[in-house]
Order: structure tokens, then C-alpha cells, then sequence
């Protein structure tokens, strides 16, 4: 999908803020080496938002916001899309905290972008499809901020409305 306003942002300016305390993982059981960490609250939730000219209806309300580990060689996230309620769209801010030596690139709609550790970037994740590149070398940590964002809204950031 296209949009009318850049994807990245490189360099967040609340990216060293971003807390990782109560971190407690659940295995991912889609596919090994995965993990995550569901975060019911989220400092900069709205300035994240902010940055791609989105105001956020709610809190998505499946994951969440969350942390995202991948912790094993070869680990990657698999093709997919997200699930969001008629007339809403599952969208993500995820923010690269720790990135390996090898890999961990979020593929969006089958475009690779290269993403450096305290880049943000944006995810329609129910319109997209999206995975990542296997990791080698290293961790991948993600934050991810989850909302539902009216469609309409959507609509406005998009090239071809």
C-alpha cells in the first residue's frame, strides 16, 4: 500500500525514552525463536501515532502494545495480517530497540525497509501484509504500539484514497 507520508522515521526523538520494565515473555507458538510481552500501558502511545498523522480511536485490543523479541537464529515473522473490527484498521508503530547483525528488516506488502535500532516506522497491519527478515548474529526487540484508527482516517495517509 501506498501512503502519502513517509513510512520511517528515523531517529524517533522519544526513542531512549521508551521503558522495557515488567517484561514478562510468552512464547510465540506460530513459530520458534519468537516472543513477546504484552504492555497494557505505553509512554509516547500517542506521540508515536502522531508521527504519521494518525489520531488513534482506542487501544487495539487483542495484543495491545507489546514487545516483540526474536531470540534465535533464523527467527523471522511470518507472512500475515492482522484482524481489526469492521470499519477499523489494526495499525502498529513499532520502534527497533535492539537489532541483530543479520536481518530483523519488517517486510510490508513485499517491500523490504531497512530499519536501524530507535527507527520508527508504520504497519496498517489488517490492510498489509507484513513479516520480517530471519535474524542472524543477535536479538531483535521491537516496541509495538497497537490501536484501531477509523478507517476514514486511514484513508487520509493513503496515496491512492
Amino acid at each position: 500500500m501506498k501512503l502519502n507520508i513517509p513510512r520511517v522515521v528515523k531517529n524517533w526523538k522519544y526513542a531512549n525514552q521508551i521503558n522495557l520494565n515488567n517484561i514478562s515473555f510468552q512464547e510465540n507458538v506460530v513459530s520458534k525463536g519468537r516472543r513477546f510481552s504484552i504492555q497494557n500501558e505505553a509512554l509516547f502511545w500517542n506521540e508515536a501515532f502522531k508521527e504519521f498523522n494518525l489520531i488513534p480511536d482506542e487501544i487495539e485490543p487483542i495484543f495491545k502494545n507489546l514487545i516483540g523479541n526474536h531470540y534465535l537464529d533464523g527467527a523471522h515473522t511470518h507472512k500475515h495480517t492482522d484482524p481489526a473490527p469492521s470499519g477499523y484498521v489494526h495499525t502498529r508503530c513499532n520502534l527497533m530497540i535492539k537489532k541483530p547483525t543479520i536481518g530483523g528488516n519488517p517486510i510490508i506488502d513485499g517491500e523490504e525497509f531497512n530499519i536501524e535500532v530507535n527507527d520508527l516506522w508504520l504497519n496498517l497491519a489488517s490492510l498489509e501484509e507484513h513479516s520480517s527478515t530471519p535474524i542472524y548474529g543477535g536479538e531483535r526487540l521491537i516496541f509495538s504500539f497497537g490501536a484501531l484508527i477509523k478507517l476514514d482516517k486511514i484513508k487520509n495517509i493513503l496515496y491512492d484514497k
